[in-house]
């Protein structure tokens, strides 16, 4: 998992880091909930008018939260898992300290990247947060929560193709994700301490949490050994 940027969002690319954003709508879903073309609503995205966040692959997406603050059209009620994934979408972000963040410093995954590809870490790692948090506190039947695990998978898949193309060995890029994993996991257990939470919902938040970031790092892992085969046969 890539290092979090530690200070404001950049709306240009990634989403609100506290509790509004519950659904991701492509620019073609949030035109039509802001009552305006395309055009017009990529234009005030790219002005940093409207808040948006840019996949690896370059899409837009954007909160709906975000825009139904902006329109002052309603949106659904307040309820305890939104409040849960807020409190806990904030708490894991600010669990990546100055201390861990020097940490990651002297870690030969981080002297191999430059700093546009640190930075691009940066953003994408405080989406991949969100996302994971988005995925704990959706119910399995819903289904949002399929798309918040195909949006990380494509993060996954770039952290292991920039390893790879860095000249990492997989071990490199298995160790910087686990590197950023763990203060993620350490936010989990003290917010769920203070909380008191249900033992049971406490186990599957948990559960969830593991299989999402997984998945991340399998499609990093894979996505790394598939470029290192690829130059190989080039050689």
């Amino acid at each position: 998992m890539a290092e979090p940027h530690p200070s404001t969002r950049q709306a240009e690319h990634d989403p609100d880091t506290g509790a509004s954003a519950a659904h991701w709508l492509t620019i073609r879903e949030a035109s039509e909930l802001m009552g305006v073309d395309q055009t017009t609503l990529r234009r005030w995205s790219d002005s940093g008018e409207i808040p948006v966040y840019r996949t690896p692959g370059g899409h837009r997406r954007y909160d709906e939260r975000d825009l139904r603050r902006l329109t002052g059209k309603p949106g659904p009620s307040t309820s305890v898992r939104s409040i849960n994934q807020g409190a806990l979408v904030d708490r894991s972000l600010h669990a990546y300290t100055r201390p861990v963040v020097r940490g990651a410093h002297e870690r030969r995954w981080y002297k191999a990247f430059d700093r546009a590809t640190l930075e691009r870490h940066r953003q994408l790692g405080r989406s991949l947060v969100h996302l994971a948090m988005s995925y704990a506190i959706t119910p399995p039947e819903d289904s949002d929560r399929e798309s918040y695990l195909r949006e990380a998978r494509r993060i996954g898949a770039y952290y292991g193709s920039s390893g790879a193309q860095a000249g990492l060995a997989v071990t490199d890029t298995v160790d910087a994700f686990l590197y950023f994993r763990q203060p993620v996991v350490r936010s989990i257990m003290s917010l769920v301490e203070e909380n008191d939470l249900p033992a049971r919902e406490v186990a599957a938040m948990f559960a969830a949490v593991g299989t999402f970031l997984d998945d991340v790092l399998t499609a990093a892992v894979a996505t790394h050994e598939r470029h290192k085969e690829i130059d190989a046969a080039d050689g």
